[in-house]
């Protein structure tokens, strides 16, 4: 199997581009947008891959990188998913990643291979990509997050079969972007329920996890803090395609956790285009960061309130510093705020936990 890049695309929308001109105008607040954002479900031409898709959920396989480079890769149907563990390449001794993709996603987009090269250079962890392409595809609310929800229950067992096959539960990290962070809620709720709360998760971190139709929670079931023994969360478009709200263990606001991130261009463009998705696709940008510089502490946060208690400098003076990203502390509770850089490298270090 190939998975050669196929254009610099972060989220794969760009292969399938709507007609219809964003309706946000530069006015508008986030709230504003919002709204908009989801009266224009209403109408499903708004949302790419409008075909009707009805895959099945043994479409989705895990995708093993033992490296050193991205090509180096076996590929597993989720009913062999236990062969992974004895692959000569798979090392008990490592933490697992499994990492989960977005909406009208695929392992050929820009996304995917930032966070497999992230990894791979840092060379601690067995790095499982799941390719659910076929079911994060077609409709979003009529298809893609029901299909969510099916594949969730359905890969909770797969992990549990996993973790009974030898597989350390202490040291297995579930991480997703927008779509795949529901998606890893999914799959801790079901581990727990079909483990009769027996087994937990250690750790799941959801990148700016999608927001239609997860809260308030009335067509779907939300990421929580419930979902693992620690959640942490990266929020870099709330209200737009991001979480509005607080929903792990640990909430990081970068840059306030919205639209517009430094360096993205101002609102006037097409719905779900490059443009329109790049504060979106920030969080994952974040982590890759916070992973390839395995040798560097980074995106210093501080803990507060609000984006305004930042900025005037109103922070938990005994709380400690925490980072935003894979180092972060398991200790860490509450809401985090930072700065960035509008461009690689995005963490400012110390001097992004205070506002200037």
């Amino acid at each position: 199997m190939s998975l050669a890049l196929k254009g610099r695309h972060g989220l794969g929308f760009c292969r399938r581009q709507p007609s219809e001109v964003n309706p946000f105008t530069p006015r508008e607040t986030s709230c504003h947008r919002a709204i908009r954002t989801m009266k224009s479900l209403k109408n499903p031409r708004v949302w790419v891959g409008m075909k009707p898709v009805r895959a099945h959920l043994d479409t989705a396989r895990f995708i093993f990188f033992y490296g050193p480079k991205f090509e180096d890769h076996e590929t597993y149907s989720l009913e062999k998913a236990e062969d992974i563990l004895h692959h000569s390449r798979f090392d008990k001794n490592k933490k697992t990643v499994m990492y989960f993709h977005g909406y009208i996603e695929s392992p050929e987009v820009e996304s995917v291979h930032v966070i497999a090269d992230a990894y791979l250079k840092r060379g601690d962890h067995n790095i499982l990509i799941l390719d659910w392409a076929q079911l994060a595809d077609g409709n979003y609310l009529l298809e893609a997050v029901p299909n969510c929800k099916k594949l969730g229950s359905y890969l909770g067992a797969v992990v549990l079969r996993m973790i009974n096959a030898g597989l350390n539960v202490d040291k297995l990290h579930l991480v997703g972007h927008s779509l795949g962070g529901q998606l890893a809620g999914y799959i801790g709720r079901t581990v727990q329920s079909q483990s009769d709360k027996r087994i937990k998760l250690n750790r799941i971190s959801a990148l700016d996890p999608a927001f239609p139709p997860f809260y308030p929670g009335i067509f779907a079931t939300a990421l929580s803090s419930k979902d693992a023994d620690f959640v942490d969360v990266i929020h870099t478009d709330a209200w737009l395609y991001g979480a509005p709200v607080s929903t792990g263990t640990a909430d990081f606001w970068p840059n306030n956790g919205k639209t517009l991130q430094p360096g993205c261009p101002k609102r006037n463009y097409k719905l779900l285009t490059d443009n329109d998705l790049c504060s979106h696709r920030r969080s994952w940008w974040f982590w890759a960061e916070s992973v390839a510089e395995s040798n560097v502490q980074s995106f210093h946060s501080v803990k507060c309130k609000s984006w305004d208690d930042f900025k005037d400098g109103k922070v938990d003076r005994s709380a400690a510093i925490v980072h935003m990203g894979i180092d972060c502390s398991s200790d860490a509770k509450g809401d985090y705020y930072l700065q960035t850089n509008g461009a690689p490298p995005y963490s400012k270090g110390v001097s992004g936990s205070k506002f200037e």
